[in-house]
């Protein structure tokens, strides 16, 4: 919906001092767009200058947003982000300038998915208290994301004045650097089919670098080396990390968790760290499950008990792992994903479902999280919902393959589970025209037939 004649008309009204009849014109735009970030910021200043020609007044503002703050608890109490953001900004309509309640709008509008809506609630936070971090992060992450570099950058940078050894505004800067060296690198500054091909070359020279094979003579050999360095530089965590990684290459899965738990004590604010160190952890669950799993096949005493508690640590660290993620990067959908799934496999089934229906806002991962979303309803005995998520994602995709087959037999699930046999039915038979053994579905369709003939 275009909506730039409507805020060009609340901006005027601004201009003319109508500062009601703008913020009126400002709420109606929200209310059709939620994640308008114009109308969003363009409410907040006529709020704040109306407030500043004493048009307005705040003397009675935290009386007036007891009851909307009582609902931002309760709101943020059953992840029902949507309300949580509507009552923040009511809110901060009473009290503009605070920083409080504009901080909890930003972030209730953020995990609500609206992106641009938070945006633009933490660049007032961060025009009204200039050395509030977490929003100056938070600014600058979405900022990345939506390839806005230089605000990004800026951002940044002002974190970097407040507290200069903040890693992670070190990273980003990092990363803002690498993306302006690929717009000025080679393929961007290519101007004949022999520049091009110099640029290609440079890079598959590189590649051959990374792929080059290390027996375990050189993995032993630059273990050593590095050993003999961190002896003399026992405080640098790259050499800590660059350890870690050499050991998962040998597949020595305790020595490597036990370098990146180093790195990351030394460095405790690099991001980067605590993922190397949590998939390492990871890699060592898989390894050790892949054993269990041997000594089961074995026969040996204990280990199907011990498989079966070597999967239930996998689960929930996945789950510590990515909660800890997302809420560094909120706005990354693609670890909110991994969230919910992971979630959804250890049993946290309301919480599974709050993370994808953020999802779901995201086109490159909508199918696949409507499909899980169908799965989790149908967990909680919810068939009328599973079948609507299903429907959305069949509606999504083109074609027959196996993301197709999976989605039809939720639907004949979720048509089962509300009773609706014959559709249900119907649903697994166009399943086998396209795949007979496509999981159960062959002793499926007989158990079904025998069900409706009883």
């Amino acid at each position: 919906m275009d909506t730039s004649k409507h805020i060009d008309r609340a901006q005027k009204e601004v201009a003319r001092k109508n500062y009601d009849l703008a913020i009126s014109l400002f709420d109606q735009i929200l209310a059709l767009d939620p994640d308008n970030g114009p109308a969003r910021s363009g409410k907040r200043h006529a709020e704040l200058e109306r407030i500043r020609r004493g048009q307005a007044s705040t003397s009675l503002a935290a009386l007036k947003n007891i009851p909307h703050r009582l609902a931002m608890g309760v709101g943020s109490l059953f992840r029902m982000h949507e309300m949580t953001a509507n009552q923040a900004e009511k809110a901060c309509g009473n009290d503009p300038s605070n920083v409080g309640l504009n901080m909890a709008l930003g972030k209730a509008l953020l995990k609500a998915g609206h992106n641009n809506g938070a945006e633009a609630a933490f660049e007032l936070v961060s025009e009204l208290d200039g050395r509030n971090i977490e929003a100056l992060k938070t600014l600058g992450q979405l900022c990345y994301d939506a390839k806005k570099w230089d605000k990004a950058l800026e951002c940044f940078e002002r974190v970097l004045k407040i507290s200069p050894r903040d890693q992670f505004a070190i990273k980003m800067r990092k990363n803002l650097a690498a993306e302006g060296a690929i717009k000025s690198g080679g393929f961007a500054k290519a101007r004949s089919s022999r520049d091009l091909a110099r640029s290609q070359e440079q890079m598959a020279e590189l590649e051959k670098r990374q792929k080059r094979v290390r027996t375990a003579d050189d993995l032993a050999s630059d273990i050593a080396d590095l050993e003999n360095r961190l002896a003399k530089e026992s405080e640098d965590p790259a050499l800590w990390a660059e350890l870690g990684q050499l050991q998962l290459q040998r597949r020595a899965m305790k020595p490597a968790v036990e370098a990146f738990e180093r790195a990351v004590d030394l460095s405790p604010d690099d991001y980067e760290l605590q993922v190397r160190l949590g998939d390492a952890r990871l890699l060592d669950l898989d390894t050790r499950i892949r054993q269990a799993k041997q000594d089961a096949a074995n026969g040996e005493e204990g280990a199907d008990d011990q498989l079966r508690r070597l999967i239930r640590e996998r689960k929930s660290l996945r789950v510590d792992e990515f909660r800890r993620r997302v809420a560094i990067h909120p706005t990354d959908t693609g670890l909110r994903f991994r969230l919910g799934q992971y979630l959804l496999e250890d049993g946290h089934v309301d919480e599974a479902i709050a993370e994808l229906q953020i999802v779901v806002k995201d086109p490159k991962r909508k199918h696949r999280a409507l499909t899980l979303l169908g799965g989790a309803f149908l967990k909680k005995g919810m068939g009328d919902l599973a079948r609507k998520q299903y429907r959305l994602a069949l509606d999504g995709l083109g074609g027959v393959n196996e993301k197709t087959l999976d989605v039809v037999y939720g639907l004949a699930r979720a048509a089962e589970d509300e009773g609706d046999l014959e559709e249900a039915l119907d649903w697994l038979v166009q399943i086998f025209e396209v795949d007979i053994q496509y999981k159960d579905v062959g002793r499926r369709i007989e158990e079904l037939r025998n069900k409706i003939k009883s």
